[in-house]
């Protein structure tokens, strides 16, 4: 048997714990409207959305700024390889997860455009 083609994307016991850190993750992020994360074989993959600047309706200065300390960030609460994405449009694609990838969390109660 391959090892790589048998490894788990994490164990169902740590899912409600790494789900707890990324939502408390998500609460101190105030910039951050929408976070879904996803585990897949190799990483785990964050999708964000991201409050745009009050002049200008634009998330790049703030992704720029912080998409770094916010993957080291991310990477320590889930004590593996994080993959940050920024979701431009507000709607999180899924391209290049695997097909028996877990969704781990989904945090949006911070987007007026969706309603609870």
């Amino acid at each position: 048997m391959n090892a790589d083609a048998d490894r788990y994307f994490m164990d169902e016991t740590d899912v409600p714990a790494l789900s707890t850190r990324l939502s408390q993750w998500y609460r101190a992020q105030s910039s951050v409207r929408r976070l879904r994360a996803i585990a897949d074989r190799d990483a785990l993959i964050v999708l964000v959305t991201i409050e745009p600047t009050v002049d200008g309706d634009d998330m790049l200065p703030v992704w720029l700024a912080r998409q770094h300390d916010w993957r080291n960030e991310l990477s320590s609460l889930a004590s593996r390889d994080v993959r940050l994405e920024l979701a431009v449009s507000g709607v999180f694609q899924q391209s290049g997860v695997d097909a028996g990838a877990v969704v781990i969390t989904d945090l949006s109660w911070r987007d007026p455009s969706i309603s609870p």
